[in-house]
């Protein structure tokens, strides 16, 4: 089975739509898809799992968000212990796919409470990172930080997602993508700009 933790630079940049948009394209390729989002602030309004669910095409089971609150906040403003452990048995506990997607809130370093950040869940249930890079200003910086972060804890990068989506132009959504290449070499695996492309 493929195991991959979608992560971001930060939040807003474009994790829920490449989760939809990764799902799609390995449905496509005839493999059975499992999304999971360990946990979802600003429920329901805001639900993940229903969005990927809508726009890939994925049957209802098959796209779940473990943990909910309804403040649009942090993790650890909401839960004082977070059931990091539960939610780990619960990732783990997937079977009968291909490709099991598990998206993080926010970045790495997101905090689910007082202990534990978000990082820990791709380390506790043996993913591989895809790291969201919207394609803009200052994209380089935070993706080198991201990255650099990720190996000084040994845990495994699968590529980088670069969202087209936020690029000024032409030549700066090249030109980025170029520099991350050189400095990142090969890291580039997924380029994307909306759903369908």
């Amino acid at each position: 089975m493929e195991r991959y933790f979608i992560s971001g630079t930060n939040t807003g940049v474009g994790k829920t739509i490449f989760s939809a948009w990764l799902s799609k394209r390995l449905l496509a390729e005839g493999k059975r898809v499992t999304y999971v989002k360990p946990v979802q602030t600003g429920f329901p309004a805001d639900d993940d799992a229903a969005f990927v669910r809508a726009h890939a095409g994925l049957a209802p089971g098959d796209a779940r968000v473990i943990m909910t609150g309804t403040e649009p906040v942090a993790p650890c403003f909401l839960w004082e212990t977070f059931p990091f452990d539960a939610v780990a048995n619960a990732i783990n506990d997937v079977a009968g796919c291909d490709a099991l997607l598990v998206e993080g809130a926010g970045g790495l370093l997101v905090p689910l409470d007082m202990k534990r950040q978000m990082f820990e869940i791709a380390r506790a249930c043996d993913l591989r990172t895809i790291l969201v890079v919207p394609n803009r200003l200052g994209c380089i910086n935070d993706a080198q930080l991201s990255v650099r972060f990720l190996a000084s804890e040994g845990l495994p990068l699968a590529g980088l997602a670069v969202n087209d989506h936020y690029a000024s132009d032409t030549l700066n959504r090249e030109r980025n993508k170029r520099m991350l290449d050189h400095l990142l070499p090969g890291s580039v695996a997924y380029e994307f700009g909306t759903l369908t492309g």
